[in-house]
């Protein structure tokens, strides 16, 4: 029987270590788990080893049937690349009228700083796949926006916008980069209106786009983020704990989170006297991985504290971390648009979660009926150190029913769960009916 062909574009995939791997490889697998041949266009790994890193334990998650094509970026990325070795001498001598003279090229050909030099060769990909093997659905995943223009490479073949971000404004200041009426929100708009669907993270961001472009409101829907099962996911045991142990995970993007009120909190609720709890930070501490002095200096001031910085850590291996902690620190960026690809797995984990962000942020929305969330109503270090509190007192005495019932409220997240409609839907638009689930994912989930 003939599978529907899926071509999924999408600038970072494993091994590349970027925020937006996660999605796309669920995605991906959720396709091919529903019996779909999928394809992925991406950029050459070579990229992201010499920029942000790799994990091969992640690339090993995708599925078997995934096809990767791997694509040069055409010099997107070349800003990023600290190798002296590919410097011209022109880079050298003028870096800033290099930089600039990259800038206007790259726009010649998709409007974005940079990533628009994408476009010529992953087009290029995209359409040698068609040939190879013809394609019933495109989706394509942004940022970088470019993946829209790759998209409609394909003529007449439907397709899927899957914003994880906005491109029109930004998530956390919520300011305006352009507007509808302007020479890219057109181009916006008429993306929008030739795409089959159009994904977004969180209801914030898809009523504000249906609000700029409301004649494509009906194509717009809300693809949540959800939690991906890695080895070794379980109910947490429920016990008595005297000196907890606090557990933060993920891109640790300081520059707009409020990390120093938190340490200020910290101390606040466990002081360097009588330490009475630890917190373990795990995962890179920027989205290159690289760091300034201030920030490795917060955190060895802090070592005495029973704050420490352990490094980053694989995908695969976040079900043993999180295993190991009493409790979870939920640090965000301000915004109301803000969900953080954290959160639902967090909330998998049955953990108290103690939140220090702005209670405006779209995560709200997830957590307030969450059984084990502590709050910090206000971001002062009095505000975090009552949170912090809180949840340490609710550790030493725990209530076994409670817990029960955040494990529960948690595993609703489940990201094939919220993948299952949707595909279903594009099934039909792809011209093949109703879903047909393959029992595979379970497999894979626990090897």
């Amino acid at each position: 029987m003939t599978k529907p062909h899926l071509l999924y574009i999408a600038f970072a995939f494993p091994p590349s270590t970027a925020s937006s791997v996660y999605r796309c490889t669920a995605v991906a697998n959720a396709f091919a788990d529903d019996g779909w041949d999928v394809t992925v266009v991406t950029v050459d790994p070579q990229v992201w080893s010499q920029i942000s890193g790799v994990d091969e334990k992640l690339a090993e998650s995708v599925h078997p049937g995934v096809r990767i094509v791997a694509v040069t970026d055409g010099g997107a990325e070349e800003p990023a690349r600290g190798d002296l070795r590919r410097y011209s001498r022109f880079r050298v001598e003028a870096p800033y009228l290099w930089k600039e003279a990259l800038r206007r090229r790259s726009r010649r050909k998709f409007p974005e700083d940079f990533h628009g030099s994408w476009l010529e060769p992953a087009s290029e990909a995209v359409r040698s796949v068609n040939a190879d093997k013809p394609v019933d659905l495109v989706m394509a995943s942004a940022s970088p926006y470019v993946a829209f223009g790759v998209a409609r490479a394909l003529e007449g073949v439907p397709y899927v916008m899957d914003y994880r971000d906005a491109w029109a404004f930004n998530t956390i200041s919520g300011a305006e980069d352009f507007t509808p009426g302007s020479a890219l929100g057109q181009r916006e708009a008429q993306y929008l209106q030739d795409a089959a669907q159009v994904w977004f993270v969180n209801s914030q961001i898809r009523d504000e786009y249906a609000w700029r472009y409301p004649e494509s409101a009906h194509r717009m829907r809300v693809v949540a983020n959800g939690f991906d099962p890695q080895p070794g996911h379980a109910k947490p045991a429920v016990r008595p704990t005297e000196r907890p142990r606090f557990g933060y995970l993920g891109t640790l993007q300081y520059v707009n989170m409020p990390l120093q009120e938190f340490l200020f909190g910290w101390s606040g609720a466990f002081g360097p006297d009588d330490p009475m709890a630890e917190a373990v930070f795990r995962g890179k501490l920027s989205a290159s991985g690289a760091a300034g002095a201030e920030i490795l200096e917060i955190f060895g001031a802090s070592s005495d504290n029973g704050l420490r910085y352990d490094g980053p850590i694989s995908k695969r291996d976040v079900a043993g971390f999180y295993g190991s902690m009493d409790a979870l620190i939920l640090l965000l960026s301000s915004g109301k648009y803000v969900t953080g690809g954290k959160t639902t797995e967090y909330l998998a984990t049955g953990l108290p979660i103690v939140s220090v962000h702005d209670m405006e942020n779209a995560a709200t929305d997830l957590l307030r009926d969450y059984p084990l969330w502590f709050p910090a109503k206000e971001l002062t270090p009095e505000g975090i150190a009552v949170a912090l509190r809180d949840c340490a007192a609710a550790l030493k005495d725990p209530d076994e029913k409670r817990w029960d019932a955040a494990w529960a409220y948690g595993q609703q997240f489940l990201r094939s769960t919220i993948l299952e409609p949707v595909i279903a839907e594009l099934r039909g638009i792809a011209g093949y009916g109703g879903a047909r689930a393959l029992p595979a994912k379970e497999e894979r989930t626990q090897a």
